[in-house]
């Protein structure tokens, strides 16, 4: 992976948590649209980081390296955000 690529998985692993932490937020506000509107983003970053992963291995990648790689960056995502 080089460094653009690991920037946007970085970004995308860190915007993931935030869409969870915005659903949190609207259920708690009694907000279901919202929470389903957020939830429907978090979905689509999550196919999307999915999507790179594959595509990364389809340049040549190892999936379990650059699949390991991805859990890294969002395990940093979500120490960071607690």
């Amino acid at each position: 992976m080089n460094k653009i690529q690991k920037l946007v998985a970085e970004i995308r692993s860190l915007e993931i948590v935030a869409q969870g932490k915005r659903v949190e937020l609207c259920m708690a506000l009694g907000d279901r649209d919202g929470a389903a509107r957020h939830l429907c983003e978090m979905n689509a970053l999550i196919a999307a980081r999915f999507a790179q992963l594959e595509q990364l291995e389809e340049e040549g990648g190892n999936y379990f390296a650059l699949a390991g790689q991805m859990s890294a960056m969002q395990a940093e995502a979500r120490r960071v955000a607690c």
